[in-house]
């Protein structure tokens, strides 16, 4: 299980600066469309180029245990009211997370919200973090990871076939995580992209350090508390600034951001640094999308998926295979790739497994034939 104690509070200043980036990356968004029920099939709109094209820059950033409740309806009142918040406190989702909600109406597009269409879910049967993780990267429903000991996802990821086609995997992929142990399903070939996890982890995390930039940001999160973590867990502060550094800095055309405080929060049933945390996380989103926005400016084609690993229990405090709700989890999709907008209405069940085959789409990678495949997410997609 993942624990410990206390809120890190802070990036009030920088709250701000971030209203006017996300006000900005609002202002770029491509044309929209109706959107429609998944074409089975359709291939969506990719790179012609065999390598990974250098006009593409993908983003998956996954807030570790996050309930789409808050996601979609804001601040649960009889959470608040048990763990003593004020009324005040009680606000929307639209408040609570102002800057993804100003994405999903203006640029980019919510799966998985109650009221609109089927649900998103990861597959399970044990709803934990490396599980879904593992689904995540793989593209697969079925996985040889069943809990958070797993030594491996046990087959190769959307990150190991990227790399095939890049002539600089250290500068093309980037897997940048607060919880250490998601290296362990991030990819199989130890050398497919720059993988920092946790504050020590990533066995090519040396790759990172070849920059000072990064190296500096790095050696600043070595001696960090790990709160509300514990063991080499890395605040959410560093693994931001890391991914942000190299997202301006290299562009690289596939990265995976993972901030895991609000598990960490849920698992001290600690509400109100749960919240906290997905402000901070919203904040964090801000600057991705603004980030994406520059590059678009610029002619990259770019997508960024905005998710979770696993939802939790009605209780709040708990989620794996004894607490099915924990199943269900929810996306935003935005960038210039992604043309629907709102709120889209999934006409069949989708799960965690379908992200990876749209990264493989719209990076211009096979199909992956196994039966356990997922499906690309083509209702984010205009025909």
């Amino acid at each position: 299980m993942k624990r410990i104690a206390k809120a890190f509070t802070g990036w009030s200043r920088g709250g701000r600066t971030l209203h006017r980036l996300s006000v900005a990356a609002a202002a770029f968004a491509v044309s929209s469309c109706v959107v429609g029920s998944p074409q089975r099939g359709r291939s969506l709109p990719s790179s012609s180029d065999d390598s990974v094209a250098s006009s593409l820059t993908i983003v998956v950033l996954a807030l570790d245990g996050v309930r789409y409740h808050e996601i979609f309806e804001g601040v649960d009142p009889e959470l608040a009211r048990s763990h003593g918040l004020e009324q005040r406190e009680i606000v929307s989702a639209e408040q609570l997370m102002p800057r993804l909600h100003a994405i999903i109406a203006t640029h980019g597009a919510a799966l998985g919200a109650p009221g609109h269409g089927a649900s998103i879910s990861a597959s399970g049967p044990n709803f934990l973090s490396l599980p879904g993780y593992a689904e995540i990267f793989s593209g697969r429903r079925v996985t040889d990871c069943h809990d958070n000991q797993c030594a491996s996802g046990g087959t190769a990821t959307v990150v190991d076939e990227l790399g095939s086609r890049s002539r600089d995997v250290e500068r093309d992929l980037a897997v940048i995580t607060s919880w250490p142990e998601i290296a362990k399903v991030a990819s199989l070939e130890p050398a497919s992209a720059a993988i920092s996890t946790g504050r020590h982890g990533g066995r090519t995390r040396n790759a990172l350090a070849d920059d000072a930039g990064s190296r500096a940001i790095l050696e600043r999160s070595e001696d960090a508390n790990p709160q509300p973590g514990h063991g080499d867990f890395r605040p959410d502060r560093f693994t931001a600034e890391l991914a942000l550094y190299r997202l301006a800095h290299e562009r690289p055309r596939f990265l995976f951001i993972g901030l895991g405080e609000p598990d960490e929060f849920g698992h001290l049933n600690d509400y109100r640094g749960y919240l906290d945390s997905l402000r901070r996380s919203d904040e964090i989103i801000a600057r991705v999308d603004a980030e994406l926005a520059h590059a678009a400016l610029n002619g990259a084609r770019t997508a960024l998926f905005i998710t979770t690993d696993h939802g939790r229990a009605q209780g709040f405090v708990d989620h794996g295979k004894l607490y099915p709700e924990s199943a269900r989890v929810w996306l935003v999709a935005t960038g210039s790739a992604c043309t629907a907008r709102g709120f889209v209405n999934a006409s069949a069940p989708r799960h965690l497994a379908d992200i990876a085959p749209t990264v493989r789409d719209l990076a211009g990678l096979p199909a992956d034939s196994s039966g356990a495949a997922g499906e690309p997410l083509r209702e984010l997609f205009s025909p």
